[in-house]
């Protein structure tokens, strides 16, 4: 199994809100580890896959923008906006 990152294991806390804390350990030590909450499931999975598996292909540049959707679509997807021309 190839490993994409240096997580020994992760902590999840379901709130009764329906939100979550998230606690990856990290191999290195606990100065390395990765804390951070999600508002929901949702929220919560995406966490995990971010901070434990590499991009599927196309992704990273789908989330800068280069999606090659019409602005107006994206806006009303909720997809992140295209990168202004020469920037």
């Amino acid at each position: 199994m190839v490993r994409h990152h240096k997580f020994t294991h992760t902590h999840i806390e379901h709130h009764k809100d329906g939100s979550h804390t998230i606690h990856h350990v990290h191999m290195e030590g606990p100065e390395h580890d990765v804390k951070g909450a999600a508002a929901d499931h949702d929220s919560m999975m995406d966490h995990m896959m971010d901070h434990t598996s590499a991009p599927n292909p196309g992704e990273a540049e789908a989330n800068a923008g280069d999606h090659g959707a019409p602005a107006a679509m994206a806006s009303a997807a909720g997809m992140p906006a295209a990168p202004a021309m020469g920037a």
